[in-house]
């Protein structure tokens, strides 16, 4: 358990308009509540507060010692609000607690390890647990639990009846799995054969002779249907018999001579 100092000032309230005022100052909208506290609007220093987040390495399990207006609190983080776009801290809920009365506070689960059934059998971690909520006096609570996966093979897995921590009540279903290691998924796909490309020039069996026929009974059509066009220009082209045309010039008649004058 870590116990880092932060320094608090009271604020106004009045919805969104103060709270961008407040950020607007370097400081972060904050709230501090409790069963022997009433819910007091507090603004606490940014740098301050990265700073003490970085020291605990995290909100889990980190008793932070709040001075507030003169006076001392032992706190935790409950919540911390974030602005979706820039991870901005926005909101800070503290919960004042007493260090004589257990509290529920999750807890988060640290793997160690490379379990068998991953490095020599080719199977596949899954997590399903990633925090555990327990029951416990601030003093007693623990900055994770440590979970060993090194012995666990293909079918394996780590139930929350296996976890034990001295002075913890662990709140949640025993029956529960924490990490199970599965056998890896295989996808069987249908090989079809590739069918042989005949080569340039390669006539491939069985095309050639299906081919054959058509070929040759389209030659014996051609040769017909050219006889047939051959007659028929044949007999359209006899010349038909010559006939005298009827314009054809009459023999002219010679008029009768005069008799030439008697001398």
């Amino acid at each position: 358990m870590k116990e880092i100092n932060i320094t608090a000032a009271s604020r106004q309230t009045g919805g969104k308009g103060f709270a961008r005022r407040v950020r607007g100052t370097g400081n972060i909208p904050a709230i501090v509540y409790g069963p022997e506290k009433q819910p007091t609007a507090i603004a606490v220093s940014e740098r301050e507060l990265r700073g003490a987040l970085k020291t605990a390495g995290g909100v889990h399990g980190s008793i932070f010692t709040l001075n507030l207006d003169g006076q001392q609190s032992k706190v935790i983080v409950r919540e911390i609000q974030r602005d979706p776009l820039t991870s901005r801290m926005v909101h800070i809920d503290f919960h004042a607690i007493s260090m004589t009365k257990p509290i529920n506070i999750e807890i988060p689960v640290n793997f160690t390890g490379l379990a068998k059934g991953v490095k020599s059998e080719g199977g596949i971690m899954q997590v399903l647990m990633r925090d555990i909520e327990i029951s416990c006096l601030p003093v007693n609570i623990p900055e994770h639990f440590s979970v060993d996966v090194s012995e666990l093979g293909i079918g394996d897995s780590i139930h929350i009846r296996d976890l034990s921590i001295p002075n913890v009540h662990i709140l949640a279903d025993p029956s529960n799995v924490i990490v199970v290691i599965s056998a890896p998924t295989i996808i069987k796909t249908e090989t079809v054969a590739a069918e042989a490309v005949p080569a340039e020039g390669e006539v491939v069996e069985g095309a050639a002779t299906e081919g054959a026929a058509p070929a040759e009974a389209g030659k014996e059509g051609a040769k017909k249907e050219g006889g047939k066009e051959a007659a028929g220009k044949k007999e359209g082209g006899k010349e038909a018999p010559k006939k005298e045309a009827a314009g054809k010039e009459a023999p002219k008649k010679e008029a009768p001579k005069k008799d030439e004058k008697k001398k």
